[in-house]
C-alpha cells in the first residue's frame, strides 16, 4: 500500500501561510474586540454636550467610525467602529444639530 502522495513543497507553504494569515485574523479580531469598549469610551468622552454636528462628523471619520451622514436634522447616532465590526459604539443625542448626551453602547 503507498500512501497519499506528497504535495509539491511550494503547495505545502501557500497551505502553512493560508494558516497563518488565518490565525492572525482571528487573534487581531479577538484582540479588536477585547479592546474595544476602551478605545470607543474614551472617544465618547471626546463628544461633549454642546458640540455641533459638523465637528463630531470630523471626529468619527478621523477615528473610523460610522455612519458619516449625519447633519441638522439628527437627533440619534450610533457611532460604531469598524473594527469591531460595529459593536463597540457612541450613543450621541442631539438637539438642533448639538450634541446633548454621548455614552458609550455595546451591541450583541
Amino acid at each position: 500500500m503507498t500512501g497519499p502522495p506528497e504535495r509539491p513543497a511550494w503547495r505545502q507553504w501557500i497551505v502553512r501561510l493560508a494558516g497563518a494569515g488565518l490565525v492572525l485574523y482571528v487573534v487581531y479580531f479577538a484582540y479588536s474586540l477585547a479592546t474595544g469598549r476602551e478605545r470607543m469610551t474614551e472617544l465618547c468622552a471626546q463628544i461633549t454636550p454642546g458640540m455641533a454636528v459638523d465637528r463630531v462628523l470630523t471626529l468619527a471619520q478621523d477615528n473610523g467610525l460610522g455612519p458619516w451622514r449625519l447633519d441638522a436634522e439628527t437627533r440619534l447616532a450610533y457611532l460604531a467602529e469598524a473594527r469591531s465590526f460595529g459593536r463597540h459604539a457612541c450613543r450621541v443625542e442631539f438637539d438642533h444639530g448639538r450634541v446633548t448626551s454621548a455614552s458609550y453602547n455595546y451591541a450583541d
